[in-house]
């Protein structure tokens, strides 16, 4: 039965990468059985990989600098960090290590590191946040987020051949979420794409070519970014056309300006911290690219995110404010 859903593929991917080729070994904390990583995408596969399925101390640093030397050596390591928020324990290994060993050596650098991020399940201040800001605009390190719109696996696998260190932003939300070819929306759908290893998507409502907005946005907010294009579509006839690049650092400008060369009303989206965020950075290019727009943001409030849905939905976006501005953009209210 072909995989519906996005853990299926991340998990596929993974065992295509340890069945041919025998340099890619995993790393991370509780990844092997019976655990199979906090969220289950390891699950099985040490039994299957006994030798390449590599449990580590709770130490991101150090299993982190030890998938580095690994790189170094020829391997290609893909380290799991257990919540994406531990990230800040492996910054050095990555921004003021490996990165600046493919400089450095002139080789090819094969380190993918996974990383859970994002919030909405109710787990607190330091399992909640989105911080692959840490490393948006490193020299030699590619931050890719798959959404339901891509094969997380096939971008996997894409990721371990690069050759330079790839954060690899996986949102915890996705993980249970079909992708996109198995939604009953899907037949209505137009979706282009630009790109061929880290693809930019387009998705239109088929039967219009004209959008009255453009959402921008990337990873887990892919999911609510579609279901308001269907919810304006069905309710109240308003296209909008979603942008989501699977590759957001370095910003992939040519693909970008491309979907969005004749848009005049374009809303970013971010779960992470709004100010000086992904979005900051995309806003200016849709600036320089023409005068005349209209052009807004939403991300994170910068405040602590708490456990309660109640104060995750004051720091981060949610539907009704989402809702709310595509209302003031669009005129409608």
């Amino acid at each position: 039965m072909k995989s519906m859903y996005y853990i299926d593929y991340l998990k596929d991917g993974l065992r295509d990468l340890l069945q041919s080729d025998l340099d890619v070994h995993l790393l991370g904390e509780d990844i092997a059985e019976p655990y199979g990583g906090a969220f289950k995408v390891t699950k099985g596969l040490s039994l299957e990989f006994p030798d390449r399925v590599l449990q580590t101390p709770m130490s991101e640093q150090a299993f982190t600098g030890m998938a580095v030397g690994m790189a170094l050596a020829g391997m290609k390591p893909i380290v799991e960090i257990m919540f994406g928020d531990f990230s800040t324990l492996i910054a050095d290994q990555i921004i003021n290590h490996a990165s600046k060993f493919v400089w450095l050596y002139k080789k090819p650098i094969n380190i993918v590191i996974r990383v859970p991020m994002g919030g909405y399940r109710g787990y607190g201040a330091t399992h909640s946040q989105s911080l692959e800001r840490l490393f948006f605009g490193q020299p030699n390190i590619l931050v890719i987020a798959p959404s339901v719109l891509n094969n997380p696996g096939r971008l996997l696998i894409n990721s371990v051949y690069k050759g330079v260190p790839i954060i690899f932003v996986e949102n915890k939300l996705d993980y249970a979420r079909k992708l996109i070819e198995h939604t009953e929306n899907y037949q209505d759908l137009k979706i282009n794409t630009l790109g061929v290893f880290f693809p930019t998507t387009e998705v239109r409502i088929a039967g219009f070519d004209e959008s009255e907005l453009t959402i921008i946005t990337y990873g887990g907010l892919t999911q609510l970014a579609t279901e308001l294009q269907w919810k304006f579509m069905v309710e109240e006839e308003i296209p909008i056309k979603l942008v989501c690049p699977s590759r957001i650092s370095p910003i992939d400008e040519k693909a970008l300006l491309e979907f969005t060369k004749n848009d005049k009303k374009i809303l970013i989206l971010e779960e992470g911290y709004a100010k000086f965020g992904w979005g900051s950075e995309v806003s200016m290019l849709m600036y320089q690219a023409g005068s005349g727009r209209n052009v807004r943001r939403i991300g994170a409030k910068s405040e602590v995110i708490g456990a309660s849905q109640t104060l995750e939905e004051y720091v981060l976006p949610n539907t009704d404010n989402v809702d709310r501005i595509i209302r003031e953009m669009v005129g409608s209210l």
